[in-house]
């Protein structure tokens, strides 16, 4: 197994991987279900323990690859998944988690999310319904994703006792809002930020903010960073987030190959100077994450 650099999460004495297993699409060809597998298992054993997935990836398709990929090592291995934001009314959330831990066949979920603010039901609505599955046994620690400070001191409120684990939002270097309100308010909270998509966004996320282009003069600057430590850009850009404390990252990883890319971002630092030129080409902006609910 390679070197691997943990962090706490949240205020719990559980330790996660900074750098995890993101599968987002995973599941939907059946063609690729070996494939997926195979990088799954070969990043597990590559100390790569932290596996993301979501009910609404591939309609549960990524979960049960996750579950394949797992099944003889599930003790070992920190399984996140994520309830739709349509379904977290307090009884729809039991009923999704339930869902999701059969697909995933396991009798327990490591951290589970509600994956986008819901416009349907309150917050305090569906914590109580993560409170529940706590009491339960079946979810371990409690997340959100993609929600502002203010939200996250109202589900902390509705939580009463139970502490609120982590936030999964979008970081990487062309979106770096987080810096302005919710990674200050989490690393005060001691709340663990799980960034997604650490390459830049698809194009129907955001707006599609994505890694920049060979020719770029951003490319450039990444390209002549990492020369430097005989690394690639994105290794560059994926060490630049983990600088971050109390903060992981979940890169997809379709293939053996971008794993070992992944893993090629630890183990070494970019000097101060590095830092400083990245943060020229890749300014932060003034806006803050915006409130969006689904």
């Amino acid at each position: 197994m390679k070197w691997m650099l943990y962090t706490y999460l949240g205020k719990s004495k559980v330790k996660i991987p900074v750098i995890g297993q993101g599968t987002f699409k995973f599941g939907e060809d059946p063609a690729s279900a070996k494939e997926e597998i195979e990088a799954l298992r070969f990043g597990i054993e590559n100390g790569l323990s932290l596996i993301d997935t979501a009910e609404g990836y591939g309609k549960g398709g990524s979960e049960r690859i996750v579950a394949e990929a797992t099944q003889d090592c599930r003790s070992n291995v920190f399984i996140s998944t994520k309830v739709l934001a349509r379904n977290c009314s307090y009884q729809g959330i039991i009923d999704a988690a339930e869902a999701s831990l059969e697909r995933l066949k396991t009798d327990y979920i490591d951290l589970y999310f509600q994956h986008w603010p819901s416009k349907d039901y309150e917050v305090e609505e569906t914590m109580r319904g993560m409170a529940y599955l706590v009491e339960k046994g079946l979810v371990k620690h409690i997340g959100v994703s993609n929600y502002t400070p203010e939200l996250m001191e109202e589900a902390q409120k509705a939580l009463g006792g139970y502490a609120l684990a982590c936030n999964q939002v979008g970081y990487h270097l062309n979106d770096r809002r987080i810096e302005n309100n919710v990674l200050p308010f989490c690393q005060e909270q001691n709340i663990t930020i799980m960034g997604y998509s650490p390459f830049g966004y698809a194009p129907e996320l955001f707006g599609g903010l994505g890694f920049p282009h060979e020719g770029t003069e951003q490319r450039q600057t990444l390209n002549q960073i990492g020369a430097k430590y005989d690394k690639t850009a994105y290794q560059v850009a994926l060490n630049w987030i983990l600088r971050q404390e109390s903060l992981v990252s979940i890169p997809k990883a379709k293939n053996i190959e971008h794993i070992k890319s992944n893993l090629g971002a630890l183990g070494w630092n970019l000097s101060q100077e590095d830092v400083k030129l990245i943060n020229q080409w890749f300014p932060r902006p003034a806006e803050s994450m915006p409130l969006e609910k689904y």
